[in-house]
């Protein structure tokens, strides 16, 4: 079987051009005729980089929950707690109380720091409810049970603290009508 030169130079041309015509874009393909002849250059590969940017779908957040509110016992609460454990340090921030529940209690630091420590750790803080917008608490420590009440102003500043042993739990019954 003999092959004629056209015949190969064609077989040859349409070897070489296969990969080129492959690698252009549906556009460059469908304007360039289609010509059998060797290209002359490297084939081109279109850049994607610098094509049109797709725009991000906008994501629509989703609504806020409501804020919960704060109830002036948690209030109270927190309030306490800070004041348990600035005196178990004997140090206490006065930016927390009124001006004059600071003056009374650096007064009475070192008195009130030695109880608490002896005390020891806190185990429990059992809202009792309020009274006159004072909040009561019974607060359980590894040593000792107490009552505390806590009042705050409008500003959250603390102008009331008391504290002292809660009376032991009575084993006998509760006397009836009482």
């Amino acid at each position: 079987m003999t092959v004629s030169i056209k015949t190969a130079a064609l077989v040859f041309a349409l070897a070489a051009a296969g990969p080129v015509l492959a690698q252009t874009t549906p556009t460059q393909s469908l304007n360039q005729s289609r010509s059998l002849a060797p290209t002359v250059g490297a084939a081109t590969i279109p850049n994607t980089f610098d094509g049109p940017v797709a725009q991000p779908t906008p994501v629509t957040p989703l609504p806020a929950a409501p804020a919960a509110q704060v109830t002036d016992t948690e209030m109270a609460e927190g309030a306490l707690r800070a004041v348990i454990e600035q005196f178990r340090a004997a140090d206490i921030d006065e930016r927390l109380f009124t001006p004059g529940v600071a003056t009374q209690l650096n007064g009475q630091l070192a008195d009130y720091s030695r109880l608490i420590r002896g005390y020891g750790a806190v185990q429990s803080i059992e809202p009792q409810g309020a009274t006159n917008g004072v909040g009561q608490f019974l607060v359980i420590f590894d040593n000792a049970a107490t009552q505390w009440q806590v009042g705050l102003e409008e500003g959250g500043l603390v102008a009331a603290v008391r504290f002292r042993e809660a009376p032991p739990e009575s084993s006998e019954p509760a006397a009836p009508g009482a």
